[in-house]
């Protein structure tokens, strides 16, 4: 029968060689040495690492707003710094809803239910809607190199019943 006493210089080990790790892994990197800061980061990369992105998710590469176009073409973006927050709230959510986190097809289409949810918006907003169209104003990130410089992109909006 092993001694109770036996293992703990195993364990001793283990913890020990653990809270180095741990130590090599989150202190500055000019403090440890090179060896073994690269084997920190394989020891702890994979226990602690955030594969499910839960308490910081990438952000997404695209926006989207939601623009209305009038009958001579004119396009305009159907909320301004001058109207109430809640109405920039939804056209904010209008715009999340049908997307914008990957690049769209030519044409986006839309839920018909939407069609008055966005007519709403256009006459809280002052604005005539008969005759309106509304188009989506993409922005995309042009890569994860380079999250600054952003490539804009107009697509048509058509409702559909689905």
């Amino acid at each position: 029968m092993p001694s109770r006493f036996g293992r703990t210089p195993l364990v001793f080990l283990a913890v020990a060689f653990h809270m180095a790790m741990l130590a090599a892994y989150t202190l500055p990197e000019h403090w440890v040495p090179t060896r073994m800061h690269y084997w920190s980061q394989a020891y702890v990369g994979p226990i602690f690492h955030q594969q499910w992105e839960l308490f910081a998710p990438d952000p997404p590469l695209c926006s989207c707003e939601l623009e209305l176009v009038s009958v001579a073409g004119d396009a305009r973006p159907i909320t301004s710094a001058y109207h109430h927050f809640l109405v920039r709230r939804m056209a904010l959510q209008f715009g999340q809803y049908i997307g914008g986190a990957e690049p769209f097809p030519d044409t986006l289409e839309v839920d018909r239910r939407m069609e008055r949810a966005f007519e709403g918006l256009v006459r809280v907003t002052g604005h005539d809607i008969t005759g309106l169209r509304f188009h989506a104003v993409q922005m995309c990130a042009d890569g994860t190199a380079r999250p600054g410089q952003r490539v804009r992109r107009i697509v048509p909006i058509r409702f559909s019943d689905r």
